[in-house]
């Protein structure tokens, strides 16, 4: 039997994942629904996890704090980057679950979308998300390690280390959370391309002579029309996408600007490395390969938010042009009718409304990460 070339099927490999996030593959096909029973039994395990994950947080530097009656700085930055990193990623993997619904939604929206603008590209979509799985499996193993490593240097499976196998379980949500996010904003703006290249070449047959041959001003207008459902379509699915995602998308940049501040800090305080007075080689580049790894999703998420952007700014430029050169009434206004449309419907994103999704949130983290950075070298240099 042949398989269907459709986005579930190509999605499946990542979809296949999400199964332990709660959001089962099964599910998103059409007439099928999730069992009431498996959803109580995914909300009670992860509500019972979440509420351990922060019994953890609360308790790791209380627990350190028994063991040691003085703590340095590096200890100090450690808990904090361990505190932040668990009860971040247990928050947003918990809303995740709540939110699947909505993820649900979004997914079947693009799935209509993709069916009919980009049914040529699902083989090699496929072959792109097999690419994802591979590298989010390198990050899992590249935690495991990490997870593996620390208990071998502290010497005993204590109560207080399973903050260890939680964070690899959350942090292990949070990246397919913001895998989900790249891949909405990745098909949003192939639609958006695709949508950009029936708009070109509708404005060309509104300057040539054959459009009378075509069907005159009625061609016209149908597929003008056509053209400001799937815009409006697209425009629906991106603030759906926005509005589930604004929290993992805050924790990322908060994780990343945590990150860069404290490796930076490193270079003057190497303490932040050394585990009951040694280091770990293995450790330390785990470490840096796990936070090069946040850095590279935020990257290809900004990287992916400036496509959708440009062919945006694309489709504006094209209905102004069309406007101009049309004599036609009826085309002409409902030309403006679609430039009053793309005006009402920005593809604005931030995290939280903190942080733009953009190129200039690097220039803003640099002076965060500059700033936090002084502040802990002046309490380096206070002790």
């Amino acid at each position: 039997m042949r398989k269907k070339r459709d986005l579930l099927w190509a999605m499946s490999p990542m979809l296949t994942i999400n199964t332990f996030s709660g959001i089962q593959p099964f599910s998103l096909e059409q007439g099928s629904s999730q069992s009431r029973v498996l959803f109580v039994f995914n909300c009670a395990t992860y509500a019972v996890l979440f509420c351990f994950s922060l019994y953890l947080t609360v308790n790791l530097p209380l627990s350190v704090q028994n063991l040691s009656a003085t703590m340095d700085l590096a200890t100090i930055v450690r808990i904090i980057w361990r505190m932040f990193i668990l009860s971040s990623a247990a928050l947003s993997g918990f809303m995740h679950l709540l939110r699947k619904g909505d993820i649900k939604s979004i997914l079947r929206g693009l799935a209509d979308l993709v069916k009919d603008h980009l049914r040529n590209e699902m083989v090699f979509y496929r072959k792109f998300i097999l690419l994802q799985v591979f590298l989010f499996f390198i990050h899992t193993t590249n935690v495991i390690v990490l997870g593996w490593k620390t208990i071998k240097i502290l010497g005993v499976f204590s109560t207080r280390l399973w903050n260890v196998p939680m964070t690899i379980f959350w942090t292990s949500i949070l990246l397919e959370q913001e895998m989900q996010f790249y891949n909405f904003l990745y098909l949003l703006s192939r639609c958006s391309r695709s949508m950009n290249i029936r708009l070109a070449a509708l404005t060309s047959d509104i300057t040539s002579d054959s459009l009378l041959q075509r069907g005159g001003d009625t061609f016209v207008l149908r597929r003008l029309s056509r053209l400001k459902i799937l815009q409006m379509d697209l425009y629906k699915t991106y603030r759906s996408a926005m509005r589930v995602y604004v929290l993992p998308n805050l924790l990322l940049v908060l994780n990343n600007l945590l990150n860069l501040s404290f490796f930076l800090y490193s270079v003057f305080d190497y303490g932040l490395f050394i585990f009951k007075g040694r280091s770990d080689i293995i450790m330390i580049y785990s470490i840096l390969l796990w936070s090069f790894y946040d850095f590279f999703i935020m990257l290809a998420i900004i990287s992916a938010n400036e496509n959708l952007k440009k062919e945006v700014e694309r489709t504006e430029k094209l209905v102004i042009d069309a406007m101009l050169k049309v004599e036609d009434y009826p085309v002409r206004r409902e030309l403006r009718l679609f430039a009053l449309q793309l005006l009402h419907t920005p593809f604005r994103s931030s995290a939280c409304g903190f942080f733009p999704l953009e190129l200039t949130l690097f220039t803003s983290m640099t002076a965060t990460v500059v700033t936090y950075l002084v502040i802990l070298v002046q309490f380096k240099g206070s002790e």
